[in-house]
């Protein structure tokens, strides 16, 4: 069966979606924050104890437990209700994956923070002022210090965002912006295919191929260094997990930085040239070609196609941007001009012995990618015999560009 994501852009356009964009702001915490953080970290894990063991939290369990845990609560009581709700949506989340039969971690909470809703803050201008203690201490920051946050804060007063519930931490508040959006008619479909080493992308008659094996090479680095840790984590353990965590920080910070220039560079094409999104549904695809096989799951622990996809997807979205997902099943082993299957020849090669197409797999994923993006794919519209009236030469006009391109003036430019 075909992805359930997978569906046709144009159904999509003109319907307004709730998006949101999260950007953190340094913060150090006092006594009194630092405080109520483990205050909160405490009943929330007590609610959680109490949410597991009860098969279901009925309305009136669940206004006992709230009484009970403001009995000795010296802060806003509305905190209490965060704590239970975001409790409940974390059990609710681990028992849908148990009920579809996927492995789930029991939940537990390992860092601490609060959850602030929005009746708990206000922002007047650029101040926001966080209710603590009602009456007694309350939080204020002033937000036009940080200049990225800047542009948010003149949607705001003209009224095309809001700022939706916080994240308070000891040293970072994270902001969630909340806007309602329109997606514009695309004037055509851009397909993107995520590899270990590369980002193919077919826009028009452009194909992109962003390089991404510095990503690799970042991974592979501090694979390496966590080797080395081991063995001194074997006479020193407190001096291994702390080395651990501090290169363990470092290649994330690394790995997010160039995520989020390479997914600027992609949904700016987009933009620039009025463009959907058509993305891989990635979905347990690391679950399904694993097949415990030690190589495949060092190889896949540096492949970072579904936090790119995040990323991609949610910066489109802010701006309108359609963005679609279709099942990439067989993608670079079907010929997307006559829907044979292909053959591997040397490289990255493929063969289609009923046509005689030769073509790189990358690009040919991209092409039948576009071509199911637009009219489903293969599974979704009754397999490859689906086309047979048109020809697939017809319902994809880039199979004509595969045998034509250099003609037809096809640019492939390399993006580093």
């Amino acid at each position: 069966m075909a992805s359930s994501r997978d569906s046709s852009g144009p159904e999509r356009c003109g319907r307004p979606e709730t998006v949101v964009r999260a950007y953190s702001i340094p913060f150090q915490a006092d006594e009194i924050i630092l405080e109520f953080i483990e205050e909160y970290h405490r009943i929330a894990k007590n609610v959680l104890e109490e949410i597991l063991k009860a098969e279901k939290l009925t309305s009136k369990e669940r206004r006992q437990l709230r009484d009970k845990l403001l009995e000795d609560w010296p802060y806003a009581a509305h905190y209490v209700d965060s704590a239970i709700n975001q409790m409940q949506g974390l059990v609710r989340s681990y028992k849908r994956k148990l009920k579809k039969g996927k492995k789930a971690r029991k939940p537990r909470l390992r860092k601490k923070f609060v959850y602030v809703k929005s009746t708990l803050f206000r922002l007047k201008g650029s101040v926001l002022r966080i209710t603590i203690i009602p009456r007694k201490y309350y939080l204020e920051i002033d937000l036009a210090k940080y200049a990225y946050i800047l542009p948010f804060l003149r949607e705001i007063q003209e009224e095309k965002l809001r700022l939706g519930g916080l994240f308070l931490f000891p040293d970072k508040i994270v902001l969630n912006f909340v806007k309602s959006v329109e997606y514009f008619e695309p004037r055509d479909l851009m397909s993107i295919d995520i590899n270990l080493t590369n980002v193919t992308i077919l826009a028009g008659l452009n194909v992109y191929r962003f390089d991404t094996r510095e990503l690799y090479h970042v991974h592979r680095v501090y694979e390496l260094k966590r080797q080395k840790i081991q063995k001194i984590s074997a006479w020193n353990r407190r001096l291994g997990e702390k080395l651990l965590k501090k290169y363990s920080r470092r290649e994330r910070n690394r790995v997010k930085d160039f995520l989020h220039k390479l997914s600027n560079k992609i949904v700016e094409i987009a933009k620039e040239r009025q463009m959907g999104i058509i993305l891989e549904d990635l979905n347990g695809i690391k679950e399904r070609v694993m097949n415990n096989s030690k190589e495949l799951k060092r190889k896949l622990s540096k492949w970072n196609a579904r936090e790119l996809q995040r990323m991609i997807e949610y910066k489109a979205k802010w701006h309108g941007i359609p963005v679609i997902y279709v099942n990439p099943r067989n993608s670079s082993r079907a010929c997307p001009a006559c829907g044979g299957w292909l053959i591997p020849q040397e490289g990255r090669l493929m063969k289609c012995p009923q046509c005689n197409l030769i073509e790189d797999r990358d690009f040919i994923a991209i092409v039948n990618l576009r071509m199911w993006g637009v009219r489903g794919s293969p599974e979704r519209v009754g397999g490859f015999e689906a086309f047979a009236d048109e020809g697939l030469m017809k319902a994809n006009p880039y199979g004509i560009i595969l045998l034509e391109k250099q003609r037809l003036g096809l640019k492939v430019i390399e993006c580093s």
